[in-house]
């Protein structure tokens, strides 16, 4: 059968115009689709696939105190003489859990555990050598070396691996393998290894596979859920074919990324998985719910297709447009590792928008009335349009607005109290889980090694060959050790180019504590001016494990109130021309805070705290610095979503005559089944990141599915209907002084004539199934 339809007019919304072009050349659409998408991902792997940073390094490019000390003292030493060769330090942690390991046979073992290591080689750059130096056999080094623990049942084997970069990668290539036959040679012994390249080898690992985990769970619980939203096969098939395509293409684009401009976050592409199968799943809901109502309303294929671009695909655009305003925030903190995940969080949005506004419009003109192929029992059965539990509840909602109002709001705010007792913090390798060797080597090497072994904590010094410098660094010490918690005394470290002097210290615990973050706040702001007000031209920079922390803490901190901002006004301003009122967009802000205050209150109850600690295998701790910033704009983003969607349709109710109340009802009620399914998708993706075993992604998935939770049921269907209900026609306030704004509005009026499907005249199939609500 041929299928003509007339050309889109020039007057229509765009989007119409694009989903009918798509429409009438769907093959070449579709096979572009998959053309640019999955060539984008090949690309990208024959590029050399996404190239990311250490899980735990401080190498960020951030402007921090701690890490510019650290580098004006590395520069002291490089600029003063022939550059010292670089290399990384090495732990080897050996344990007698039996006994001590000065007895004969434990010593034995020592000794061939130390041989096999001075004896194990590896080739850098074809060519071949050892691959540790200066490695120290703790039986014959002095006792002040303090590599015999106290108790006698552990040592440390300490050892440099020369190189830096790719070269101490290649060089420890054979290490793994070594340690698995010294385990085995002596099974009798604890052997654990602590080492940057080995641990981040491992936390890159364990990610990866976390990856893998996440797709193989999210995939299939996404089809069962979007089986029961649609009640039909094929139906369910497109939306994940969507998503499938949309997260390719972003990994595609990161990876790029990656290779072109700078490394990326480790956890870049977590987030974009995370993300992107949510939206672009929720993108091809809406489209393919509409599609489908307008086809059971006996409008032809092509025109219902238009129809639904007109008004769920113009309201696909501008959600996805507050995503990406909300995600953009991210970019005002001069982050390198946060920049490369916003930047693949947008790529994933905007792609699944692109493809939502084309490949869908495409796809069903392919597919028509055989979207409903595979109809599933019970859940596939035709209901009213406005019907379900959500829509009674709503209704009930109307009825009493302020009992609503008050109880749901008063809920959120309890919720969202103990966001007052939230404590950021950094993650290191302690942060991880026990099942990783290098967690257990410190571990170990904490239990073992109770004194002696500590955080750094370190004073840079600039001119400190100046007489009241030297004076300064002399009062510091002193002033410093005094402190609680504090080892010393002093421990001073001239630079080679003998202007620059490290004061060091040690200190126990760990760096998130609070008592130690303390102790770096009050060396800053009093010790430092009072020790060095004779001594004006110096310099003195806290660096160390603790003051890193604080640092990175304190950045999101300052951070996060400029990004706020931005992400509330671009908001407020998209909200404010698309609805012409300037109601609806403070109530939708205020409602959006409400959610993302309670999401991360229980965020701090949970992982701060400690509850559920047990059931979702995690270690209590902070929350780690960017988790509540990027939850924000993520949530802000992701509620605007479902905001537009239900506001849209309440406008389209009123524009058609209804009253206030009467729109407010109809539009939440016909919304409620497609925002519920949309949202099961959403808290159910996002709830799969809680089985994966780093916290860090523990906390960003219970974070966003708990938000999602609340704002698709509590704030949507309680909160919403009972503040527009107080608020009647005060909804749609406009002052006058504003009547120049642009009309822009998200849903089109839909045309009472579509275009024509097959021959003039054609019937249009009597019975087509209605989504469930």
């Amino acid at each position: 059968m041929t299928v003509t339809t007339a050309p889109a007019r020039p007057g229509r919304p765009w989007t119409v115009r694009v989903a009918a072009w798509s429409s009438r050349h769907r093959w070449i659409v579709a096979l572009l689709w998959f053309v640019l998408t999955i060539g984008l991902f090949v690309t990208s792997v024959l590029a050399g696939g996404t190239r990311a940073v250490e899980a735990v390094s401080r190498d960020q490019g951030a402007k921090y105190e701690s890490i510019e000390g650290t580098q004006i003292f590395s520069d002291a030493n490089a600029n003063a003489g022939p550059e010292a060769a670089a290399s990384q330090p090495f732990i080897l942690l050996v344990s007698n859990p039996g006994g001590t390991v000065t007895d004969p046979a434990s010593a034995a073992a020592v000794k061939d555990v130390v041989s096999r290591l001075v004896a194990l080689q590896s080739t850098v750059d074809g060519t071949a050598g050892p691959v540790f130096q200066q490695l120290v056999d703790p039986s014959t080094a002095p006792p002040q070396a303090g590599l015999i623990s106290p108790d006698k049942t552990t040592v440390r084997i300490v050892g440099q691996v020369p190189g830096d970069g790719q070269a101490v990668t290649d060089r420890m290539a054979p290490v793994p393998a070594a340690l698995d036959e010294l385990r085995g040679a002596h099974p009798g012994l604890e052997i654990h290894a602590l080492n940057n390249t080995l641990a981040n080898n491992e936390i890159a690992e364990l990610i990866n596979s976390g990856l893998d985990k996440s797709l193989l769970l999210t995939l299939p619980i996404t089809f069962a859920i979007l089986l029961i939203a649609f009640g039909a096969f094929v139906a369910a098939v497109v939306p994940l074919v969507l998503a499938v395509t949309s997260l390719l293409a972003a990994f595609g684009v990161l990876a790029l990324y990656s290779q072109t401009v700078a490394a990326v976050s480790p956890y870049a592409s977590q987030l974009v998985v995370l993300i992107g199968l949510a939206v672009a799943v929720d993108y091809s809901l809406f489209m393919v719910t509409r599609f489908r109502t307008e086809r059971r309303h006996r409008r032809p294929k092509l025109g219902a297709i238009e129809a639904s671009s007109a008004t769920a695909g113009r309201a696909v655009f501008f959600s996805g447009l507050a995503v990406t305003i909300s995600i953009g925030g991210l970019f005002l903190l001069d982050d390198p590792l946060f920049r490369s995940m916003a930047i693949g969080t947008i790529a994933v949005v905007l792609i699944s928008v692109v493809g939502s506004l084309t490949f869908l419009p495409a796809t069903l003109a392919i597919l028509g009335d055989g979207v409903n192929r595979g109809r599933i029992p019970i859940f596939g059965r035709e209901r009213a349009e406005g019907s379900g539990v959500w829509a009674t509840i709503v209704r009930a909602v109307m009825r009493r607005p302020v009992i609503s109002f008050l109880i749901s709001g008063g809920l959120l705010v309890v919720l969202a109290l103990p966001v007052i007792r939230l404590h950021l913090g950094q993650g290191d390798f302690s942060s991880f889980p026990d099942s990783l060797d290098s967690v257990q080597a410190i571990n170990l090497l904490n239990a073992k090694y109770p004194t002696g072994v500590g955080l750094d904590f370190n004073v840079v010094v600039t001119h400190a060959d100046e007489q009241p410098t030297k004076d300064a660094i002399g009062r510091l010490g002193p002033a410093i050790a005094a402190i609680p918690g504090i080892g010393g005394p002093a421990d001073v470290v001239m630079a080679a180019d003998g202007k620059t002097a490290s004061v060091n210290f040690k200190m126990p615990g760990d760096p998130n504590d609070q008592r130690n973050q303390d102790i770096v706040r009050q060396v800053r702001s009093s010790v430092i001016p009072t020790t060095f007000a004779g001594a004006p031209g110096a310099r003195a920079l806290v660096t160390g494990d603790a003051a890193y922390t604080l640092d990175v803490a304190n950045f999101y901190l300052k951070g996060m109130p400029q990004v706020v901002a931005f992400v509330l006004t671009l908001s407020f301003l998209l909200l404010l021309v698309a609805f012409r009122s300037i109601v609806i967009p403070i109530k939708a802000i205020l409602l959006n805070l409400l959610s993302t205050g309670a999401a991360i209150g229980l965020m701090v109850v949970v992982f701060q705290e400690g509850w559920l600690e047990d059931l979702l295998g995690f270690k209590r701790g902070p929350i780690e610095s960017f988790v509540p910033v990027f939850i924000f704009t993520i949530l802000f983003g992701l509620s605007m979503d479902y905001h537009v969607f239900i506001l849209t349709r309440i406008k389209e109710a009123r524009d058609h005559g209804m009253t206030s109340n009467e729109a407010v009802a109809r539009g939440i009620s016909i919304t409620a089944g497609t925002i519920t399914s949309a949202a099961a998708i959403m808290v159910c993706v996002f709830a799969v990141f809680l089985t994966l075993p780093l916290t860090i992604i523990k906390q960003l998935g219970f974070g966003l599915a708990v938000a999602v939770l609340i704002d698709a049921t509590i704030v949507r269907s309680i909160l919403l209907p009972a503040s527009m209900r107080l608020l009647g026609e005060w909804n749609w306030w406009l002052p006058r002084w504003l009547g120049w704004l642009p009309h822009v509005t998200i849903e089109a009026d839909i045309d009472e004539e579509p275009g024509v499907e097959g021959t003039a005249g054609a019937p249009v199939p009597e019975s087509v199934p209605a989504l469930p609500s």
